[in-house]
């Protein structure tokens, strides 16, 4: 029997352990074969490679680290991340074709390796193989649509290839993928966008991009060298001096910039007159003896200057072409005066206009005549241009005036004349103006218009009662119009514009606003153009959206943040507007543009809106009775509501709300050019609702006189508009110091403790701020007691407006508006308050 028990019980044993899957092994008796698995041996082989090339690859033996990493391929031919590691060191070795195959040969045994891809692409880019790397690009992207990197040297590859339309298009892709070149490989993305356009010869596209790329990376130095030889490549010296001047603000040790600013010192910029133009001499006047008669500082104390003569020649020639000559002849009466005068600019398009200085001298008072030296007269940009994102032919032709002191006289002559015809449709329109008042005061003025016989044109004075001389000879009709003496227009705070407000003359030969509206209907109407991005655009925005209303809203708001402004004002394209298809490709355009895209998307939710020119303020208001071209500036979009209602949209106003309109288009007339028709109609001013400022100021007292506080601001309206304005342009880091600048006016020495402001991107959401400050030693402790200022400074800003005892002009407050500002003041327990009386003030003016 326990014979038997211990062969059960081993049976069992033997059992367990089969099925628990344990091997009892014993040890090899001399002379047994060990048997080895090939699969492991292979494996320990194949890592023993890898990581000899590691361990190579950290020491930097990059010969030791590609042989391990081949006898690795050998064992195991189909291990793509070591494929990719030779690849790699290929590369790094110069070994270009070899680098070439191994990329190929990764990509082929990992179709997914992003990285393995650009790689290769750009091997072959160092190959000059730009036919392949664009293929192998080409299909990258159909793996990846929105790879950077493929996106990038896509359009780079396209532009040598020559197939710049393409190369453009892939790039614009990157664009729409990270528009503001927040991820690496977009950091050039702009620059290659302006190397396009220089391809395709668009210079005004190629300085936007270059200037966007500066934008968005302030301290790219590649960006502003390129940016600024351009500059100097089209005679822009003075902004080429401007980048240059930054380039060593950020790279002192920078060896370009110093040499291109002592070459630009040395350049010989007088200005060669190809072309002589000779002045339109319908004014016969005796120069000498204006100027032997002009009265001395004592007669005229406060001014700084006196303009003897003013007087302005405009002849049109049968051709259509227009000549222009403006003279002056001024006396300088103080040190102020030398420096309003010491350099006269006078507009002018070189490319469509010839420019001729025809006198220039200063006359001193014992007769003696200075002319300026050759280098005097110089062709600049307007500085207005710099400030705004505008790219355009115009010019300035400045002349530096010599020796100038108080008592000497100048005298300039500058005539202008069309290269060429400006003709609109089939017809040479003009028009012109002319202001008979300054801020200096004028003795005499005289305006001439000279004309075909027989030529048809429209004239009206305003703030003047002048009628013209007319003299008729055999092929030509000469007006004349002058004034007398005028005062010194008086400026005062909040004035209105001057345009409004001193005596003028307007004429144009335009017909009638018909012509006007037939005009731009012609010129524009291929310009809404849809494509499918915009068809893409609109579904996207407007998916969710179930009301016309916020489809406008979403539309608006899209065109006015997302394209920016940007003015290329060159040739045809200052008064054309570009394809809506073409704006949204490009991301960018000025009122024109911006208007015709954000039209063309309405339509595509059947909105109906129509485009509206005015001249916004401060330049002068429309005068209906002289129909012309030269009277807008500005383009904004209507649609009709019914009943004479209009949702008014400016989609160059990127801060502005949907609902709001800039205070500069309010109160001023536009013309809506509707589908048969133009028609004028008044932009309603706002009311003081819709532009609120409220203020809940909420102040803790503490016994040794400090305050701690709490603010919030919201918005609505102007006030909106403004606020979004000037913090979008203060980075958050900077917030603190700079409303503790604003707040010290109320608490002086105040100290920001924190500030949140709403998402100035969103345009649905009005501006708020909630701010928490700190102002030590604010209430004054006098024996028992804390003098209290109360922190009401708002209406200081005001009070130089009404310092004068009475006022010469009309007082203009910009828009209606209403403020609320509460203050709540928490006193120390046991504190009580001492007021001072209430006063009411109540006039005709305000109460």
């Amino acid at each position: 029997m326990a014979i038997r028990h211990f062969e059960t019980s081993v049976s069992l044993i033997a059992i367990l352990l089969l099925l628990s899957g344990c091997s009892i092994f014993s040890r090899n008796q001399p002379g047994e074969k060990v048997i080895v698995d090939p699969l492991i041996e292979r494996n320990k082989a194949w890592r023993k490679q890898v990581e000899a090339g590691n361990l190579a690859l950290q020491d930097g033996d990059l010969t030791g680290a590609l042989e391990a990493y081949q006898a690795a391929l050998t064992i195991k031919p189909k291990t793509s991340q070591i494929q990719f590691q030779i690849a790699k060191l290929y590369f790094q070795h110069g070994a270009y074709e070899k680098a070439r195959d191994a990329f190929a040969a990764t990509v082929t045994l990992d179709p997914k390796n992003m990285d393995a891809r650009n790689s290769l692409g750009y091997i072959y880019e160092q190959l000059n193989n730009y036919e392949a790397a664009a293929q192998v690009y080409e299909n990258t992207l159909k793996v990846e649509p929105h790879n950077l990197y493929a996106l990038n040297h896509l359009g780079l590859a396209y532009k040598q290839l020559g197939r710049v339309d393409d190369a453009e298009r892939v790039l614009r892709k990157a664009v729409e993928v990270d528009p503001k070149s927040a991820r690496p490989d977009s950091k050039n993305l702009r620059n290659y966008l302006a190397l396009i356009y220089l391809e395709k010869g668009d210079i005004g596209e190629a300085i936007a991009e270059f200037r966007e790329s500066i934008r968005l990376f302030p301290k790219d130095i590649w960006s502003r060298q390129n940016l600024a030889s351009l500059y100097e490549a089209h005679g822009r010296y003075y902004e080429a001096q401007l980048q240059y001047h930054k380039i060593l603000e950020i790279d002192p040790q920078n060896l370009l910039a110093p040499t291109r600013l002592q070459a630009l010192a040395q350049l010989d910029r007088s200005v060669s007159v190809s072309i002589e133009v000779a002045p339109v001499d319908l004014i016969d006047v005796d120069i000498e003896a204006v100027i032997a008669a002009a009265p001395d500082a004592a007669d005229y104390p406060d001014a700084d200057a006196i303009i003897l003569l003013n007087q302005f020649s405009h002849e049109v020639t049968p051709s259509g072409k227009s000549r222009y000559t403006t003279h002056q002849v001024v006396k300088i009466l103080t040190e102020r005066g030398v420096q309003n005068y010491d350099d006269i600019a006078i507009p002018h398009t070189p490319k469509a206009q010839y420019i001729t200085v025809n006198i220039a001298r200063t006359i001193t008072p014992d007769g003696s005549v200075i002319e300026p030296p050759e280098e005097a007269f110089n062709d600049v940009t307007p500085p207005g241009l710099l400030a705004y994102n505008l790219y355009s032919d115009s010019m300035w032709r400045v002349i530096s005036m010599p020796a100038l002191k108080p008592g000497v006289c100048i005298e300039y002559q500058v005539t202008l004349e069309d290269a060429g015809a400006e003709s609109v449709g089939s017809t040479s329109w003009f028009w012109g103006g002319y202001s008979f008042q300054s801020t200096d005061p004028t003795l005499q003025s005289a305006y001439a218009l000279r004309v075909p016989k027989e030529t048809d044109f429209k004239w009206k004075t305003i703030h003047c009662q002048l009628n013209p001389q007319i003299l008729h000879e055999e092929e030509t009709s000469t007006y004349l119009w002058t004034h007398g003496e005028t005062p010194a227009l008086k400026t005062e705070y909040n004035m209105p514009a001057t345009n409004d407000i001193v005596p003028r003359l307007s004429y144009s030969s335009v017909e009638s606003w018909d012509a006007v509206y037939n005009w731009y209907r012609e010129t524009a109407k291929d310009r809404y153009t849809v494509d499918q991005a915009i068809e893409e655009t609109v579904e996207e925005l407007t998916a969710d959206l179930l009301t016309e209303d916020d489809k406008i809203r979403a539309i608006y708001h899209f065109v006015a943040s997302q394209i920016r402004y940007v003015g290329i004002e060159l040739g045809q394209g200052a008064y054309q507007p570009t394809p809506a298809d073409q704006v949204l490709r490009v991301r960018y355009g000025d009122c024109k543009d911006k208007t015709t895209l954000m039209i063309s998307m309405l339509d595509l939710v059947g909105v109906e809106a129509f485009p509206v020119m005015l001249n916004p303020a401060p330049y002068q208001r429309i005068n209906l009775e002289i129909p012309s071209l030269g009277q807008f500036s500005h383009l904004i979009a209507a649609i009709p509501r019914g009943d004479g209602y209009y949702i008014w949209l400016d989609p160059t106003a990127d801060t502005c709300s949907y609902g709001d309109l800039p205070v500069r288009n309010r109160g001023r007339t536009g013309f809506i050019l509707r589908n048969e028709r133009g028609e004028f109609v008044d932009i309603p001013i706002s009311t003081p609702e819709s532009n609120q400022l409220i203020v809940d100021t909420e102040i803790v007292l503490t016994e040794d006189g400090t305050v701690q506080g709490t603010m919030r601001v919201d918005t609505l309206g102007q006030y909106n508009i403004e606020a979004r304005l000037e913090y979008k342009q203060v980075p958050p880091s900077a917030w603190k110091d700079t409303l503790a600048v604003g707040l010290s006016k109320q608490f002086p020495g105040v100290r920001v403790d924190s500030v949140q402001i709403s998402d100035l991107a969103d345009l649905n959401v009005p501006v708020q701020l909630n701010i928490a400050f700190t102002a030590e030693n604010y209430a004054e402790p006098i024996d028992n007691r804390l003098v209290f200022p109360l922190p009401s400074d708002e209406f200081s800003d005001y009070a130089e407006i009404f310092a004068a005892a009475e006022r010469q002009h009309l007082l203009d407050l910009s828009y209606p508006m209403q403020m609320k500002k509460t203050i709540q003041i928490m006193l120390p327990e046991g504190w009580t308050a001492t007021f001072p009386q209430d006063v009411r003030l109540e006039n005709r003016f305000a109460r």
